[in-house]
């Protein structure tokens, strides 16, 4: 059976975007904290105003999405 959708105020994806920007945890160990997808909350801090990506560190390989079957 599919997953219904979920939907998040936009506070709730603001203040899960600004935890992994404002302590550089990994968005892997936020999602798990806040029972949200990886992919969800990758986007939700990449649409954070003002947080360009040459500013974030490089991406750890705890960080890195993907389950290694990348093919491209």
């Amino acid at each position: 059976m599919p997953k219904k959708y979920r939907n998040f105020s936009p506070e709730f994806r603001e203040e899960a975007a600004r935890m992994v920007i404002e302590t550089s945890r990994a968005i892997a160990d936020v999602a798990r904290e806040l029972g949200i997808s990886e992919t969800s909350l990758g986007n939700w801090v990449r649409a954070v105003p003002g947080k360009h990506a040459e500013d974030e560190p490089p991406l750890q390989v705890s960080e890195r999405a993907g389950s290694g079957n990348w093919s491209g």
